[in-house]
Order: structure tokens, then C-alpha cells, then sequence
């Protein structure tokens, strides 16, 4: 068994890297994809501070909501 997903999964007009996906949120035929990534900027000083941000993308199209169903219970860890 794969320690990690497939990276990418195409879902749409969207790459969306699968490894980034904090949460997905199932409202029946419409699936929300969480991602997280971190960032870090400079507050007036040398060291950077850890910046979280986060992005909510919608999936309606029956196909992509399917395609993502299916990858889910492929990746499945539990």
C-alpha cells in the first residue's frame, strides 16, 4: 500500500493536489474540497512567521463528484 495519494487529480477545470486537502465536506450532490497551505512572511523582522491559508473549492458536476468518490475510497488509510 502507498504511504501517500496521487499528488494531482483532475477534477474539473482544476489540478488540485490531493496531498494539501485538509477537509471534504459531503453535502450530497455537491462536494467541498478543503486545502491548506503555509506561507511565510516577514513582520518587520528577519524571521519568518508562519502564515496558514486556506482555500474552499466546490465540486458540482455529477462526473467529478463521482471521479472524487472513487478516488477517496481507492486512498482510503482507515
Amino acid at each position: 500500500m502507498r504511504n501517500r495519494p496521487h499528488a494531482f487529480l483532475r477534477v474539473g477545470t482544476h489540478w488540485i493536489n490531493m496531498a494539501m486537502v485538509t477537509d471534504i465536506e459531503d453535502r450530497g450532490s455537491e462536494l467541498c474540497i478543503f486545502l491548506g497551505s503555509d506561507m511565510a512572511r516577514l513582520v518587520g523582522t528577519d524571521a519568518p512567521v508562519p502564515l496558514d491559508v486556506a482555500r474552499r473549492i466546490s465540486v458540482t458536476e455529477a462526473g467529478d463528484v463521482e471521479k472524487l468518490r472513487r478516488w477517496l475510497l481507492v486512498n482510503d488509510e482507515d
